[in-house]
């Protein structure tokens, strides 16, 4: 009775704050849903050209609530299946979208796993989208496969190639950034430091 009273709160309240966006300036307003984001259509279409199947993308946006309890800078975590499809657990579970829908966001960043075989990455995958249609896990907890959250549901694809992630309990997105099995690909910081 509690851990489903408590995975109901817990969705709410998620799903409540994730839609709330903080704007501090001219004059502190609060907004609910999309409205401005830094990444354009020049820097989405580099991400076009070299994003490849087995990728991981972390995406930061800004202003949404949720963001300010989540550790690091990146702030959520999917999965390149090719052909611009990703795989990501986000509030209505695990789905699959065009990259296009990473586009609302304001920074971007690519992980290309580096001495995997093709075989390797095919098959996380595979394993990813055997995970298809799961439920959002509203309370972070890494101990079943029937609710996953998006940084969890990319370590259980790639799981026995990474070292141990979420030493405290939760996999925040960052603890990717420090894997030596991942490259960076593409970071909207540099990117934008360049052009």
């Amino acid at each position: 009775m509690w851990s489903k009273l408590k995975y109901y709160f817990s969705k709410f309240i998620i799903k409540f704050f994730g839609d709330i966006q903080f704007f501090p300036a001219p004059l502190f307003c609060l907004l609910w849903g999309d409205t401005h984001y830094h990444v354009k259509a020049e820097e989405l279409r580099v991400i076009f050209k070299i994003l490849k199947k087995g990728d991981i993308l972390l995406v930061r946006t800004n202003r949404y609530v949720s963001s300010w309890f989540i550790p690091g800078f990146y702030t959520h975590v999917a999965l390149s299946l090719g052909d611009n499809i990703i795989i990501e657990a986000v509030t209505d579970g695990v789905q699959l979208n065009d990259i296009l829908s990473l586009g609302r966001c304001d920074y971007v960043c690519i992980l290309r796993p580096k001495n995997i075989s093709r075989k390797n990455i095919n098959n996380a995958c595979v394993l990813a989208n055997n995970f298809l249609g799961c439920k959002y896990d509203f309370v972070f907890s890494n101990d079943t496969d029937e609710y996953l959250y998006c940084s969890e549901l990319v370590y259980k694809a790639y799981e026995k190639h990474f070292t141990k992630l979420g030493q405290d309990g939760v996999i925040a997105p960052d603890e990717y950034r420090n894997q030596e099995l991942l490259e960076e690909i593409h970071e909207s910081r540099k990117w934008r430091e360049k052009t």
